[in-house]
C-alpha cells in the first residue's frame, strides 16, 4: 500500500513540474491578451470600410436593375399603347396616363400634403405606385424603391416618411406650363418622337423632402441653374434609365451637384457645370440637341 501512494505522489509531482527548457501549462498574461485585443481591433478596423462599401456596392446594383426594369417597362407600354408613352406627372387626377399616381388613402382617394408629412407608414405610396400606368409592365413595388433611400423609416432631410426614390423628368409627357417654365421648347408624348433614345434619360434618383416626389423632375433648361435636387446616394454616383430601356450608373463630376443633393436644396444656380450640361443635353426638345 505505501509502495503504490508512493507512485502515485511521484506521478502528481511529474504533472505539477514542468520538464526543463518547455513553458508551463498557465494562461495568458495580462500583457498577451492586450496584444491579442488590439489584434483583433486593428482587424475590425480594416474589415468594416471594406464590408461598408462591399454593402453599398451592392444597393447599387439592385438600384441599377431597378432603372432597367423601370425603363424596359417604359419602352414596353409605348409598344402596347399606339406608340404613346407614360407622363412623368405622377397624379392622375391632372394625366391619366401617370406613370405612378400620387399616394393614395384605401378608399381611393388621394392623401393631402398634411397628410403625407404626418404618414406613419408608406402603404399610401404603395398604393399610388400600383395605380400608376407603369404597374402592370412591372408589378414589383420593391423596384420603384432604391435600397440606400432610407426615407421609409423617416429619415428624409425633413424626416418625412417617403417610399418611390425614382422620378421622370417633365419632357416625358409632363405638363406644358412647367416645361414651357423651364425653357424647354414642349413636352414628348409618342415614342417614335424621341430623338436617340440611347441619350435620353426617363428616370433619375430623388429624394424629395417633402413627403413624396412630388410630380415631375425639372430643371431650368434656359440658363445653368438647378430646379429639383437630385439624390446621390452611391458614393459620388446616381442610376440613370434612359428611353432606350437600358439604365446606367452615372458619376458626377461637380461637387456642387453632390453638395446640393445630399442637403436636398431646390433651386441652385449652377453655373459651368459639367452635370447640369449631361443632363440639359439629355432633355428632349431644347436647344442643346
Amino acid at each position: 500500500m505505501s509502495d503504490c501512494m508512493g507512485v502515485r505522489a511521484a506521478n502528481e509531482s511529474e504533472r505539477r513540474e514542468a520538464p526543463a527548457g518547455l513553458p508551463g501549462r498557465g494562461g495568458f498574461t495580462l500583457i498577451e491578451l492586450l496584444v491579442v485585443i488590439a489584434i483583433i481591433a486593428l482587424l475590425v478596423g480594416l474589415l468594416l470600410p471594406a464590408l461598408a462599401h462591399a454593402r453599398e456596392a451592392g444597393r447599387a446594383t439592385v438600384c441599377l436593375a431597378n432603372q432597367k426594369s423601370l425603363a424596359t417597362a417604359f419602352v414596353m407600354y409605348a409598344d402596347d399603347n399606339d406608340d404613346g408613352i407614360v407622363s412623368a406627372w405622377t397624379d392622375r387626377r391632372d394625366h391619366d396616363h401617370s406613370w405612378a399616381d400620387w399616394p393614395m388613402l384605401p378608399d381611393g382617394g388621394y392623401m393631402s400634403t398634411y397628410a403625407l408629412q404626418q404618414a406613419k407608414d408608406t402603404e399610401s405610396h404603395k398604393r399610388g405606385i400600383r395605380n400608376g400606368r407603369l404597374f402592370p409592365y412591372l408589378e414589383n413595388v420593391e423596384a420603384y424603391h432604391c435600397p440606400s433611400d432610407v426615407r421609409w423609416r423617416g429619415r428624409g432631410v425633413a424626416g418625412a416618411i417617403a417610399f418611390r426614390t425614382y422620378s421622370m423628368p417633365n419632357w416625358v409627357s409632363g405638363d406644358e406650363k412647367w416645361e414651357a417654365y423651364i425653357g424647354g421648347h414642349t413636352v414628348t408624348r409618342r415614342m417614335s418622337a424621341v430623338q436617340f433614345p440611347t441619350s435620353k434619360f426617363v428616370f433619375v434618383e430623388e429624394s424629395d423632402p417633402r413627403g413624396v416626389n412630388m410630380d415631375s423632375w425639372v430643371m431650368h433648361l434656359d440658363q445653368e441653374k438647378w430646379i429639383d435636387p437630385l439624390t446621390v446616394w452611391h458614393k459620388d454616383t446616381s442610376t440613370i434609365g434612359y428611353a432606350d430601356g437600358h439604365a446606367e450608373i452615372h458619376a458626377w463630376q461637380d461637387r456642387r451637384t453632390i453638395t446640393m443633393s445630399r442637403g436636398q436644396k431646390f433651386d441652385v444656380p449652377c453655373p459651368e457645370s459639367p452635370d447640369w450640361a449631361y443632363l440639359a443635353g439629355a432633355w428632349m426638345n431644347t436647344k442643346r440637341n
